[in-house]
């Protein structure tokens, strides 16, 4: 009885475990919509455009950058997913700006750098809220005729 007993706890604290707690600012990945939008405009301010799927803002400060437009997206009801994007002039400017926020990161996360097969570079970083895989990836792409670098946390299937 006493080894189905610890069997179990063991049980609960590793499936306790496998979900940490990862945040966007100040807004838990995770959250239920009305939790998490009252959470995001406390962070961000008032939004460009709300509906049941996506949050969307013009600029807003985030991780010490400006980024000129952010996007907070729901999944089931859920906050799931964040993008930052900053406008940059072209391809080589994006991976610079990509740089620049990666070195302010790297003094507080861990990170890992890639290379695509394009042979444009990329970082991940942080812990999922998962417990596998990372919380954010920046990258650099062109986005309706402009390139972007983009810091993106998730999608997340909670």
């Amino acid at each position: 009885m006493k080894k189905m007993l610890l069997m179990a706890c063991l049980m609960v604290a590793l499936t306790a475990n496998a979900q940490s707690v990862a945040k966007v600012g100040n807004v838990e990945l995770g959250k239920p919509y009305a939790e998490a939008l009252e959470a995001i405009k406390a962070e961000y301010g008032e939004p460009k455009s709300v509906t049941e799927n996506e949050v969307t803002y013009g600029q807003v400060k985030h991780e010490g950058f400006t980024f000129q437009e952010a996007s907070f997206r729901f999944k089931d009801g859920k906050f799931n997913e964040a993008r930052f994007y900053q406008k940059a002039g072209g391809k080589a400017a994006s991976q610079q700006k990509m740089e620049s926020l990666a070195k302010e990161l790297k003094k507080s996360t861990n990170m890992t750098r890639d290379i695509e097969d394009d042979g444009l570079w990329f970082y991940k970083g942080g812990k999922s809220p998962l417990g596998f895989g990372h919380l954010f990836t920046l990258c650099s792409h062109p986005k309706q005729g402009v390139w972007y670098s983009e810091m993106r946390y998730g999608p997340f299937n909670f």
